[in-house]
C-alpha cells in the first residue's frame, strides 16, 4: 500500500516530509537525557516515568557494555522496540522545520547570559524571540502524545497561528489579536548541575495546571498564561516554585525576555518535591492494583496489609538492572513471586 504523506501540522499546506523532528530542542534535552553529560547527538539514555512503570530509551551511539549495565541482556527485541522520546517523523515540512531550527539556534545563544541568584536579567535583546521560542515548546509538547500536557483546542490553534505567522522573520504585529492578553514567566537556575553528576534534571509538564500551564525543563521552569487575569487569580501549586514565580517578571510578546535567576538549592528542593510526589502516586497506584487483584482472586475488601507491604518492598528492592526494574513486566513478576512465596509458607 502506498504511503500517503500528511500535511505539515504547523503550516497545514506543505507535505510533512521531515523525519527526526525534536519536540524539545536538543540543546535542552541533552542535559536531561544524554549519557554522562555528553553534548553530541545519539548519546541519549533516558527514562520516561509513568504512574505505573518506567520506560527507557537509548541513542545509537550508546556502547553495548553500557546497554548491558542498564538492561542486562541486550537482544533484537530490545533494539527493535527502542523509541526515543520526543522525536517524531512526518509532522513538519522542510520549511517549518528550518524555521523552528533557526529560532532554536538564536535562542540557544541566550544560555550563556545569566545573573546572580535572586536577581532578574534580560536573556534575549530582540523582542519576541523568547516568546516565540517558549510558545513553540508549549505547542509542540501539546501536539505530542507523550508529553502529559494538552492545551485546550482553541489555545493550541492560537499558538499554531502565532508560530505560522511569525517564525519566518519574528516581526510581531502589535495589533494582532492573538498576541494580546498572552505571556509567560520564566525561572532559571543557571548554576544547577554544573560539575555535579548527581544533579538530575527532568522534563515534566503538569497535566492539571492551566492557569498558568507549568513546565519543568532542565534548569528552567516555565509558566505560560493565556489570560493576564490569571496573574491575579488563585495560585496554582507547582512543587513550591509558585513562591519564586510571584517574583518573576511577566513577559509579553513585545518585551525583551526577563528571567528570574534562582539558587541551585531552590531548584533542587523543587525537583525533590516533584520526585517525592511521583513516588507517592506510584506507590498508591500499586496499592490500588493489588487490592483489585485481591478481589479478582476471590478475596474481599483490601489485600492483607502485611502481604501488600512485602510486595511493595520487593518491587523497590528488586535486583534487576535499572532499565528493567520498574517495567510493568518486572513489577508483575515480583507480585507473582511474592504471592507464591507467601502462599507456600501457608
Amino acid at each position: 500500500m502506498a504511503f500517503i504523506m500528511k500535511k505539515c501540522i504547523l503550516c497545514q499546506e506543505s507535505e510533512a516530509d521531515k523525519t527526526g523532528s525534536h519536540i524539545v530542542p536538543h540543546f535542552l534535552m541533552k542535559r536531561i537525557d544524554n549519557l554522562d553529560g555528553s553534548k553530541g547527538r545519539d548519546k541519549e539514555l533516558g527514562f520516561v516515568i509513568g504512574k505505573l512503570d518506567t520506560k527507557s530509551y537509548f541513542g545509537r551511539d550508546i556502547l553495548p557494555e553500557k546497554l548491558e549495565e542498564i538492561y542486562g541482556e541486550v537482544n533484537d527485541e530490545l533494539i527493535e522496540n527502542n523509541n526515543i522520546s520526543f522525536i517524531e517523523d512526518y509532522i513538519f515540512c522542510s520549511t517549518c522545520e528550518k524555521n523552528l531550527g533557526d529560532l532554536e539556534s538564536q535562542y540557544s545563544l541566550s544560555l550563556k547570559n545569566y545573573s546572580d541568584y535572586d536577581t532578574k536579567y534580560i536573556s534575549v535583546d530582540e523582542e519576541g524571540v523568547g516568546f516565540l521560542f517558549w510558545t513553540s515548546i508549549l505547542w509542540r509538547l501539546s501536539i505530542s502524545n507523550a508529553s502529559g500536557i494538552t492545551l485546550k483546542p482553541k489555545e493550541e490553534k492560537k499558538l499554531r497561528r502565532i508560530l505560522n505567522r511569525y517564525l519566518k522573520d519574528f516581526d510581531l504585529n502589535i495589533i494582532d489579536e492573538d498576541l494580546k492578553n498572552i505571556g509567560y514567566k520564566l525561572l532559571r537556575s543557571p548554576e544547577y548541575k554544573k560539575d555535579k553528576e548527581e544533579a538530575s534534571t527532568f522534563l515534566h509538564c503538569s497535566p492539571f495546571n492551566n492557569r498558568p500551564y507549568s513546565i519543568m525543563i532542565d534548569e528552567f521552569i516555565l509558566s505560560f498564561y493565556f489570560k493576564t487575569s490569571y496573574l491575579k487569580g488563585m495560585t496554582c501549586t507547582f512543587y513550591g516554585s509558585e513562591t519564586l514565580n510571584k517574583i518573576a517578571e511577566y513577559n509579553t510578546p513585545f518585551t525583551k525576555e526577563n528571567i528570574y535567576s534562582v539558587k541551585d538549592v531552590e531548584l533542587k528542593e523543587i525537583i525533590q518535591k516533584f520526585v517525592n510526589h511521583g513516588a507517592s502516586i506510584r506507590m498508591n497506584k500499586y496499592a490500588e492494583i493489588l487490592d483489585e487483584l485481591h478481589i479478582k482472586l476471590g478475596g474481599k475488601g483490601k489485600m492483607n496489609p502485611v502481604l501488600k507491604q512485602k510486595i511493595l518492598i520487593n518491587i523497590l528492592s528488586s535486583k534487576e538492572p535499572s532499565g528493567v526494574k520498574y517495567t510493568l513486566e518486572n513489577v508483575k513478576k515480583v507480585i507473582v513471586q511474592t504471592m507464591m512465596a507467601e502462599n507456600n509458607k501457608g
